[in-house]
């Protein structure tokens, strides 16, 4: 069956904001509460909103939920009640009202990597709060969809950055500390990121709904190369033509590993799918956003 009518949670967040519009153009029929008629965002810890929203839609994309690592340490419960219990209410509309097809975007969760690229087979070990609680959230689509038949596939972003993106995350906080003072502050010199341009996971996304694979799948999404958060730090010094001067705080350990990097084989031959946003035109649109 051809997916057409999408329901989305999450609509007015970073990767929402930029997907709903994507989704749009590609033809499909975006619902989310506002397009309901009503005037806040869904909630995903209300069971029954769910239900209702999610009559007569072909397929579902979640998006939603607590996504700050830093938040997850002050106030785990949050983080675990609003991804877990939302996960959980959101797969059970889904068989309540027969929907068989759910994206499910998750993050990274395989902790100090063992080897580089990191495949799906990698050993799972999340280390946060935040990152345990979306692993909670993978563990219940992969039963819902054993036991009632929802092809589901899990997303693992490693590093999505773009336009829109919260303040807080590592390219817009550079991009401020630079237009500000020009010195920047980094969690270690040798720490490594796959980032990921927000409009190719997007891409990534809308590719998924026009070739549904059918049962459980999980797949890692990145660039498939890693840049030294310096690196990223002089690329953006270089587009705004600002000096930096950069200072490393090697005494706070990354939570999520030294050197991150995504195998994204499997994901790329399944779905046909290469990023192909450059960091330099990534870093330019992010900076233009943040600045103008």
């Amino acid at each position: 069956m051809k997916i057409t009518k999408v329901l989305v949670t999450g609509t007015d967040g970073f990767i929402g904001t930029h997907l709903s519009k994507l989704l749009t153009e590609n033809g499909f029929n975006t619902v989310d509460n506002y397009s309901r008629g009503y005037h806040k965002s869904l909630d995903v810890t209300n069971l029954g909103q769910l239900a209702s929203t999610c009559e007569d839609v072909d397929a579902v994309i979640h998006l939603a939920g607590k996504t700050s690592i830093k938040s997850s340490l002050r106030d785990p419960y949050r983080t675990y009640y609003i991804n877990y219990v939302g996960a959980l209410n959101l797969l059970e509309a889904s068989r309540l009202r027969g929907v068989k097809r759910l994206i499910n975007v998750s993050t990274y969760v395989y902790g100090q990597p063992r080897h580089i690229p990191i495949n799906e087979k990698h050993r799972i070990n999340p280390h946060t709060p935040y990152n345990k609680s979306k692993l909670l959230a993978e563990k219940l689509c992969q039963f819902y969809s054993s036991d009632f038949g929802i092809d589901i596939v899990t997303l693992r972003p490693f590093q999505i950055y773009g336009p829109g993106a919260r303040p807080e995350s590592f390219v817009p906080s550079v991009i401020q500390q630079i237009a500000e003072r020009g010195e920047v502050f980094l969690n270690g010199k040798n720490v490594r990121r796959d980032f990921l341009f927000v409009y190719d996971f997007s891409i990534l996304i809308v590719a998924i709904l026009n070739d549904f694979p059918n049962g459980y799948n999980a797949y890692n999404v990145g660039s498939g190369k890693s840049y030294t958060l310096e690196k990223i730090a002089k690329i953006l010094a270089k587009l705004m033509n600002k000096k930096i001067k950069i200072t490393y705080d090697e005494a706070t350990p990354s939570l999520n590993g030294t050197n991150i990097l995504a195998d994204i084989t499997k994901v790329s031959d399944a779905f046909d799918w290469k990023p192909k946003v450059t960091i330099e035109e990534g870093l330019k649109h992010t900076i233009e956003a943040n600045l103008f």
